[in-house]
């Protein structure tokens, strides 16, 4: 199955949906970044013998703390499958950076989306990341409708 190329107009009028989900996966990300590194602690502090815990405690801290970790883990995963399921894909969870493969001068290319940004005005090579990026200048480059409804009236 051929992969959906997405307009700059599909795009932009999928950003009110995205905004959202995006903004629960930057939340979630920041969050497991704050478990693991609370794992980490609690795990090195036993490793060190510097337990401010006693053993029974230190354990069920570590595994409260992984199935937090496993909860936030699951959840990222369904919003990522969310915006999977738009036909674009999450390129950086701390930024929040959106891709949706689309069409420059016939060749497949990625327009490029974050959070702060008020639309769809970049696009990097499929090679490339989001900090390649370059700004949309002639729109008449890019797919501008969506093909299959090429035709219709």
């Amino acid at each position: 199955m051929e992969a959906k190329v997405i307009s700059i107009e599909e795009a932009n009028r999928m950003l009110p949906l995205l905004k959202g989900i995006v903004g629960d996966i930057m939340l979630k990300w920041k969050a497991i970044i704050e478990k693991r590194a609370e794992l980490e602690c609690i795990e090195k502090t036993g490793r060190d013998s510097e337990l401010g815990l006693d053993s029974l405690a230190r354990e069920n801290s570590l595994r409260d703390l992984k199935h937090q970790l496993n909860c936030l883990i699951d959840r990222i995963n369904s919003y990522i499958r969310e915006v999977e399921d738009l036909g674009c894909f999450v390129e950086e969870f701390k930024r929040g950076v959106v891709n949706f493969p689309s069409l420059y001068n016939g060749r497949k290319i990625f327009l490029c989306w974050q959070p702060g940004d008020l639309n769809v005005g970049y696009w990097h090579e499929l090679d490339e990341t989001f900090n390649d990026r370059a700004a949309i200048r002639d729109f008449s480059e890019f797919l501008c409708h969506n093909p299959v409804h090429e035709g219709r009236s």
